[in-house]
């Protein structure tokens, strides 16, 4: 009788547990455009508390002078890089007729192939309907996107300036310790790591002459932060374009290889090496969060799905009830304690 008592008992918990969830999900979701700036305000905080640590304790500086400094460094760093990511864009734009040609003259010879076969083509009917397509429309929806995009930005520093003006001095839970220990140490080691990625795949880039250098090192930078499918997505990214600007076979496989060696040598050996296994999560809960966390905040989601489950994790760690699930996230639940 008490057995099957505790059978009703977890069955209540759990399906009150995954209500909830459902809950939280559809919540997240309508409030993304307040919690995406929110959640990238506190990852930032988070990032900068080092640079304020080392003025206030090392040089003897004080906090909201440190502050200053720390936003300045950040804001410093944008005001470089970003106005050459907006050259980039816009030298690439004015050759857009050099590479609508190029696209033509490969569709002649993709037609001129299948013709041996004697597969028979429209030729006039597939350039005409690549000529009408909305290049400028799309432009402009870039650029747009790129508008609320700097909005946002905007907003997450105002925020974090925000978080760090009001410093808690009291003594903080055993949970949140562990909770900002993990969260600091991936976000240091995902930045040292990505941003070296960025810059060494971006000279790789610039080295071998491709359109668009510095703006696939930004983004191979910003994708190293999503685990496991974000550096397969830098490394194909600039395909397209190369082989639209290249005719030798040999650059296109340099494009490929070059960078995924960087990859491997940076996410898979020096990463684990020197920061370790930063998250207690198993690889299928990572690919799983993945896709959670970008349904819900889209690509964002997929940017910090690897933090946010893992504080999940260590939530459902502190009961005993929820403990299962914490260990079936860092795939230990079939080992015994």
């Amino acid at each position: 009788m008490l057995s099957q008592d505790n059978e009703n008992n977890q069955l209540v918990i759990c399906s009150v547990l995954i209500i909830t969830l459902v809950a939280v999900a559809i919540a997240l979701y309508f409030t993304r455009s307040i919690m995406i700036p929110f959640i990238l305000a506190l990852f930032v905080r988070i990032l900068i508390d080092p640079i304020i640590e080392f003025q206030t304790k090392k040089l003897r500086v004080h906090r909201f002078v440190a502050i200053i400094v720390a936003v300045i460094i950040i804001i410093a760093f944008l005001v470089l890089v970003v106005p050459l990511i907006v050259n980039s864009l816009v030298l690439f734009l004015k050759s857009a007729d050099d590479y609508n040609t190029k696209v033509l003259l490969l569709i002649e010879t993709i037609i001129f192939k299948l013709q041996e076969f004697e597969i028979e083509i429209d030729r006039e009917a597939i350039k005409e309907s690549f000529l009408n397509l909305p290049f400028l429309e799309w432009t402009y929806s870039t650029l747009s996107n790129g508008a609320n995009f700097i909005g946002k930005l905007i907003l997450v520093v105002v925020l974090t300036l925000f978080l760090l003006a009001r410093p808690s001095y009291k003594k903080k839970s055993e949970t949140w310790e562990n909770i900002n220990k993990q969260v600091k140490k991936y976000i240091f080691a995902k930045f040292i790591t990505s941003l070296s990625t960025g810059v060494l795949t971006g000279i790789i880039y610039w080295f071998l002459g491709l359109d668009l250098a510095l703006l696939f090192g930004t983004l191979t930078f910003l994708l190293n932060f999503i685990p496991v499918l974000g550096s397969i997505i830098a490394v194909l990214l600039p395909l397209p374009v190369a082989f639209l600007q290249f005719d030798a076979p040999i650059m296109i496989v340099l494009i490929i290889i070059l960078p995924t060696i960087v990859h491997i040598i940076l996410g898979y050996i020096i990463e684990p090496k020197f920061f370790g296994k930063t998250f207690n999560l198993h690889p299928v809960t990572i690919i799983i969060a993945l896709i959670s966390w970008g349904m819900i905040w889209g690509i964002t989601g997929m940017l910090l799905a690897a933090p946010l489950t893992a504080i999940i994790r260590i939530l459902f760690e502190q009961s005993d009830t929820t403990k299962p699930i914490a260990l079936l996230l860092s795939g230990k639940l079939h080992l015994k304690n």
